[in-house]
């Protein structure tokens, strides 16, 4: 007898709403999926309560991290005990080897910065959390690797305008919606939320999607290192405060399309992913910030009291010059300081140290180029 199937629904454009439905119909699926194989290989031994029975002995063992209301298809709950109970149950639901073990913690700091994370997610960051799963089945022998792979093939097509394919758009409205239903015209109510035109829109972080309108100057960074005026031809130097070298690679390692621009509070946008952005300011970064810029796609751990990049297993102040290696083991013990099992520890690319937890999110430390692992922040 056939047993029941899941169906992932897929982004149909690059949308904040399509691309939240892309990851929590992504997760749904895969806690779905690893309930069921575990239901399938432990009720012959542990009886059909065996998920309430662990979790209520696991909230005795640990009452802190494991509350005793949890989820069987919940990707956090059975990762999280697969990754930190050396007992777990689930270690013979999948194989307990190191490389399946680095996946599943980038899945779960996935997770996290998902969740607590400030940034408008995108269709790239989207295709990372499926590649990590489609991973994941891989070396589980999980059906989701297949769905996991599709969602993959779709995000490429929308990045590269090859969908939706032509005709599957829908019509255009020959006349403006009104901002409330018409009685008698429409019966539905509006979907657009009416927004009253400000001269001039608070900033969000840096890294954020661009309020307002996208200012006339624009800049250009050129092959020398230098940005200037498109109009003018005259370099913008005297105008940044700080390191001209640092500031252009705090704009620019995220990869903007075309010309940035730059308004009247020296505020600096450009084009990720054909979307406007706040990159930065050619005057002194906002202290509001908590994380500035956009998440490198490295992962990291604490590791034996050090701190480490999470593929490599190397601690960071064993990877720098002799020249920062103070630094960087002031660094290592910042975040060892506040680390957590079950927590995340991510960067930006202006090199803002992040924690992530349950809790939310505090930067713990700014590292630079020279006091980070070589090449992570660009």
């Amino acid at each position: 007898m056939s047993g029941e199937s899941f169906v992932m629904e897929y982004p149909e454009r690059n949308t904040y709403g399509e691309v939240m439905k892309g990851y929590f119909s992504l997760m749904r699926g895969f806690g779905i999926e690893f309930a069921n194989r575990s239901d399938r290989m432990l009720v012959p031994d542990l009886g059909t309560r065996w998920f309430a029975d662990y979790v209520q002995r696991r909230n005795a063992e640990d009452p802190v991290r494991v509350r005793l209301r949890q989820s069987p298809e919940d990707p956090s709950f059975f990762l999280g005990e697969y990754l930190r109970a050396p007992e777990t149950v689930y270690r013979t639901v999948i194989p307990n080897t190191g490389d399946l073990r680095v996946v599943s913690k980038k899945i779960v700091d996935t997770r996290n910065t998902w969740l607590h994370f400030s940034d408008e997610p995108s269709v790239s960051q989207l295709r990372d959390a499926a590649d990590l799963v489609r991973l994941f089945g891989v070396k589980t022998s999980m059906g989701v690797e297949a769905p996991a792979a599709r969602m993959i093939k779709r995000i490429d097509r929308i990045r590269t305008g090859q969908y939706p394919p032509q005709g599957s758009e829908r019509p255009a409205e020959t006349t403006p919606p009104a901002p409330f239903p018409v009685s008698g015209v429409d019966d539905e109510p509006p979907i657009e939320i009416p927004l009253e035109r400000i001269e001039r829109a608070s900033r969000p972080p840096i890294g954020a999607i661009w309020r307002g309108d996208v200012p006339d100057r624009r800049v250009r960074v050129t092959r020398t290192r230098d940005v200037v005026d498109v109009a003018t031809g005259r370099s913008l130097r005297g105008e940044v405060d700080g390191p001209l070298v640092e500031k252009l690679r705090q704009w620019t390692s995220a990869r903007p399309m075309g010309d940035l621009w730059v308004d009247d509070d020296g505020a600096v946008g450009g084009y990720i992913e054909g979307r406007e952005r706040l990159l930065g300011y050619a005057g002194p970064d906002p202290e509001s910030d908590i994380a500035r810029g956009f998440l490198v796609r490295r992962y990291y751990d604490v590791m034996g009291g050090r701190l480490v990049d999470l593929d490599s297993g190397d601690p960071l102040a064993d990877t720098v010059g002799p020249n920062g290696t103070d630094e960087a083991r002031g660094i290592e013990d910042a975040v060892v300081a506040v680390a957590e099992p079950g927590g995340t520890i991510r960067v930006t690319n202006y090199g803002d140290v992040l924690y992530i937890d349950e809790q939310g999110m505090a930067r713990v430390a700014v590292a630079t180029p020279k006091t980070w692992f070589p090449g992570h922040l660009g």
